[in-house]
């Protein structure tokens, strides 16, 4: 096989392992962040809710932050809700943590949270009737994106150096290559 054609083969693989890989960790940010919303009513129980920030801290990659408003007839105050995700001994994603006003949520709290509030499509309905979105959608997208891992980082650069090798001999050539 000549090398410009394997060449050719190692570019597109590491960018279809790039791609695929940033695909499964933009799906898995956009469920994590959409469970941590979905389950803010189930915690705020009374009022409208605004929320105003979505944030994945740098430091915490598997943790999800919502700065948000609760507007009753009485006040509006500010609150913020922290969901933590991981994998769980199935091999699937879970909510593994959640802190509310600062304050960490019991297992069993956290427990009947996901299987009868955030298992039942009804009450997430329900709760999505109270609450408003009000953050921005590239802020939204940066959130659920999160940070890129440094190996995928470091693939992608050497599929970008290969592109340009395979350029670079293309244009040099004079003619087509193949």
């Amino acid at each position: 096989m000549r090398p410009a054609r394997l060449l050719k083969i190692a570019a597109a693989a590491a960018v279809a392992a790039v791609v695929t890989a940033e695909a499964w960790s933009l799906a898995e940010g956009y469920r994590d962040a959409r469970v941590c919303l979905d389950a803010l009513p189930a915690v705020e129980e009374t009022g409208d809710l605004v929320v105003g920030s979505l944030a994945r801290p740098h430091d915490l990659p598997g943790v999800f932050e919502i700065g948000y408003r609760v507007n009753d007839t009485v006040d509006s105050r500010p609150g913020r809700l922290r969901c933590a995700f991981g994998d769980g001994p199935d091999g699937l994603r879970h909510l593994v943590g959640m802190e509310f006003g600062g304050r960490p949520i019991g297992e069993a709290r956290l427990y009947f949270l996901e299987r009868f509030w955030l298992g039942d499509p009804a009450a997430v309905r329900s709760g999505a009737a109270r609450l408003t979105n009000d953050v921005p959608p590239l802020a939204l997208l940066a959130a659920i994106v999160g940070r890129p891992h440094p190996s995928l980082i470091g693939v992608l650069l050497c599929a970008l150096l290969a592109v340009a090798a395979l350029a670079a001999g293309r244009f040099a050539g004079g003619g087509r290559q193949g």
